[in-house]
């Protein structure tokens, strides 16, 4: 009988691990920033949801980005994976925050992050290395 790769499972669990804390921590710092930013000026709401959203994104990418950094293999499979997993702790957060529904704007903001975290990965992967 066969045994499980433990090891193959540690190379990809880690790196999306590393990629979806330093995600979520990239989107809490941009909201932090962005809620001083609302207590200082009037913000509309259009422009509020537009901002969130692009800092969802913008988190998503880091993710993917990280995650294929530290592991430096499977770019776009590893920031699917964290923009998967961003995109269901943020929706479950927003849930339990808003209450609202899972409809096409959730839609939209899902294949954005897949893609920027894709994208992360992608770039992280190809990443020049420093030569010594």
């Amino acid at each position: 009988m066969r045994q499980p790769d433990v090891h193959g499972a540690k190379r990809f669990i880690r790196p999306v691990t590393y990629g979806i804390l330093f995600g979520a921590g990239a989107c809490f710092l941009l909201l932090l920033i962005m809620s001083a930013v609302m207590g200082l000026r009037d913000i509309p709401q259009t422009a509020v949801s537009l901002i969130a959203t692009l800092i969802f994104v913008l988190g998503g990418f880091v993710a993917g980005y990280v995650s294929a950094a530290f592991a430096r293999e499977k770019g776009m499979l590893l920031g699917l994976c964290c923009g998967a997993c961003l995109f269901v702790i943020l929706s479950l957060a927003s849930l339990a925050v808003d209450g609202g529904g899972f409809g096409m704007v959730a839609l939209t903001k899902l294949a954005a992050v897949l893609l920027a975290a894709a994208l992360g990965g992608i770039i992280g992967v190809n990443r020049r290395k420093k030569v010594r």
